[in-house]
């Protein structure tokens, strides 16, 4: 039986020119080469069971495909036997997840077991794995003894989880394949999708766009999903405020049409914030094609993301040490995939795919600077991008990077080794970020991951002392000090053979753009020295840094008994920054999202928790805030975690924040000042404290 796996190997050697190794084949398909000859043997009994030629193998050379079969297989994998088939767990799960949300009759174990011809045990354990995962999505598995198994929650949530699984179950290879994965499931019928495919061909023409082949795939079975959903009378319902920016799309005519057609299709009135719900997904669609130029559009949402991808591309040239030709035409293609990535987001319309991941390790340079440039973006949505959102912009950045000529020099890559935590390595990471802009910083772990894993990097930066071979250690404080700074510029600058050749490219690059070069030879001799100057100075000018008393004043600290939950303390704490206009309310929201995300990792010790986000979430200027609850608040539902002082810390940079961070450390680290602050009755007490014991700190 061919197998998710399998059958993507055998794929991969029908488009591959010449012998593909064994070692590439365990590099990109993560397995083992055990698991390598284990597929090729799977392989060769399919592909004998079908009366084609086996694969081959040369020892030392690897695997190839003879001419005929590699032109024989797609048609063959096109009407693939149910028997020969057998569903991953993913697969399964995505299965199991579509029939319970597309259900028309009560479905037990008995009827699942039958659709993906597993045993019982199977199906139980890949229901308690689907729990888990549906949980992301905020719905239950429940179970009913007349009703059997179901999926309890909100609407639009379970619409969100059929996007995602349909993802996973969607082969690039066709509707043939996928209905022959699929028998006697009643999920998808060949009449239905001829129709709905000729509904988004017109959609196309009423757009003037071309959707990329995976969204259109994509769009068509969402559709038919979604029209199954509205039968059994599950509507979404969409909020007045949005559905009044919607409606001035284009989008949004498109869709009007569209629901029409499938009112037609389906036999019953579409609902209207069923129209407002495809715009979305509209909205958020890949193009590869759009016969309109959106820069020239006068709605104030693609004038924002216009500035947007302008600060991106100016960021990416800068960390990159590029210049990049023809800027404008550059800005205007990337509006085209930034745009529909704004509402994917948005929207929480995550797909899954692999294609992070084969980014990451084809141009991991490219993707690194593309997610230090993402920020713009996730600052306009308010959300985090996933990585897929990441490497689809990155793959833009690369590919006109290839169409023009600019290239990447080695770019130095560091990795951070923390054993403080999340909060501890954010910190770390944000101070070398600023000290060091060109290089790229790979990922902060923890030791037990470095200790079990392997990570290319050029540095380690280390809180603590640890042994590697091949790679120099760097051991540094989790707060930089003035001399760790220079030491560690000092370090990677000496153990860098070219720190400065890419930039001095870069700059030439543009001096040729707008002068005549008489001596180029001498001109970048002079540009190289001033920038090894340079460099050896970054981040050693003095910064100011206010201390702790000039932050937390009677402005700025509040006493309350008691607040209904974490986040109205959070809220709360966040107010007088609100006030003196420090942050905005987005920097309270991310701080918000950020821990329901991680979890309450803000709380730094026992009764205190400090908030905080990065300065792109909404900082406006360096500020701190103090909130002492009389009454303990459990923060994200954890017992343990009962706080009293919440204390909000809005950094500007990586810097100026640190003497009143430290002084704030040597504060709560004295239990009796700490206990003596949770008991004041006045806020001057807390301020007499808090200038009496960091007076000499």
């Amino acid at each position: 039986m061919l197998d998710q796996r399998s059958s993507s190997l055998l794929s991969f050697l029908v488009h591959a020119e010449s012998f593909v190794s064994a070692k590439e084949l365990t590099e990109r398909f993560k397995i083992s080469r055990r698991t390598i000859y284990y597929d090729i043997d799977k392989i060769n009994a399919w592909l004998k069971e079908n009366q084609l030629g086996p694969v081959q193998h040369v020892r030392g050379t690897g695997f190839i495909l003879s001419e005929d079969t590699k032109a024989q297989v797609p048609n063959k994998m096109e009407y693939v036997k149910e028997w020969q088939y057998g569903y991953s767990l993913n697969e399964r799960k995505a299965l199991l997840a579509l029939y319970l949300l597309c259900r028309n009759v009560p479905l037990y174990v008995e009827d699942l077991m039958q659709r993906l011809k597993v045993s019982r045990n199977t199906i139980i354990d890949d229901l308690k794995a689907l729990r888990v995962r549906l949980s992301n999505y905020h719905l239950k598995i429940v179970f009913e003894r007349k009703a059997g198994y179901t999926i309890k929650g909100n609407e639009e949530n379970k619409r969100k989880a059929i996007v995602y699984y349909l993802s996973t179950i969607l082969p690039n290879e066709g509707w043939q394949t996928l209905l022959a994965k699929l028998p006697n499931t009643n999920l998808f019928h060949l009449e239905e999708l001829g129709a709905i495919q000729q509904m988004v061909k017109e959609i196309e023409r009423d757009l003037r766009i071309q959707f990329t082949d995976d969204f259109q795939q994509h769009l068509i079975f969402r559709l038919i999903l979604f029209g199954k959903r509205l039968t059994q009378g599950k509507n979404i319902v969409i909020d007045e405020v949005e559905k009044e920016i919607l409606r001035q799309t284009n989008e949004f005519h498109a869709a009007v049409k569209l629901s029409n057609r499938l009112s037609r299709l389906y036999q019953m009135q579409f609902p209207q914030d069923e129209i407002y719900y495809l715009t979305r997904h509209l909205l958020s669609a890949r193009v590869q094609f759009k016969d309109v130029d959106l820069v020239d559009k006068e709605d104030n949402q693609t004038k924002e993301l216009s500035i947007l991808v302008s600060k991106m591309v100016t960021d990416f040239q800068r960390y990159a040490c590029i210049y990049i030709k023809d800027r404008q035409q550059l800005e205007k293609n990337l509006l085209l995939h930034v745009k529909p990535s704004f509402y994917r987001i948005k929207y929480g319309l995550e797909v899954e795919s692999d294609i992070a991941a084969l980014l990451n390790t084809k141009y991991p340079d490219v993707f690194l600077l593309t997610k230090k440039v993402i920020n713009h973006l996730e600052s306009a949505v308010g959300k985090p991008a996933n990585d897929n959102e990441v490497a689809l912009i990155a793959m833009h950045f690369g590919g006109w990077m290839k169409r023009t000529g600019a290239a990447l020099t080695g770019r130095n890559k560091i990795l951070i080794v923390c054993t403080n935590g999340v909060g501890t390595s954010k910190l770390l990471e944000s101070q070398l970020e600023g000290l060091l802009p060109t290089v790229d910083i790979v990922g902060s772990v923890s030791m037990k991951e470095y200790e079990e894993n392997h990570y290319n990097a050029d540095f380690i930066i280390s809180t603590i002392p640890l042994q590697s071979e091949d790679t120099p250690v760097f051991v540094v404080s989790a707060i930089l000090t003035e001399a760790e700074k220079k030491r560690l510029i000092r370090n990677i600058h000496s153990h860098s053979e070219e720190e400065n050749s890419y930039s001095v490219d870069a700059i030439l690059s543009i001096v040729d753009k707008h002068a005549n070069i008489i001596n180029r030879k001498s001109l970048e001799k002079e540009i190289r020295e001033y920038l090894a100057k340079e460099i050896r100075s970054i981040g050693l000018q003095e910064v100011v840094q206010p201390e702790l008393k000039s932050l937390l004043t009677t402005d700025t600290v509040k006493l309350l008994d008691r607040t209904d939950n974490w986040e109205t303390a959070i809220q709360a704490a966040a107010e007088p920054l609100l006030m003196n206009q420090s942050i905005t309310e987005e920097y309270v929201q991310t701080m918000i999202t950020n821990i329901k995300q991680l979890g309450p990792y803000v709380v730094v010790s026992p009764l205190v928790a400090i908030p905080h986000a990065k300065p792109e979430n909404g900082v406006k200027k360096l500020g701190m805030s103090l909130l002492r609850l009389k009454h303990q608040v459990p923060f994200k539902g954890i017992g343990p975690y009962q706080i009293q002082l919440i204390i909000v810390l809005a950094a500007a940079d990586g810097e100026s924040h640190l003497k009143a961070l430290s002084q704030l450390t040597a504060l709560l680290s004295d239990e009796d000042y700490k206990q003596k602050i949770i008991e004041a009755d006045k806020v001057e007490t807390i301020i007499s404290l808090i200038e009496e014991k960091t007076a000499h700190v």
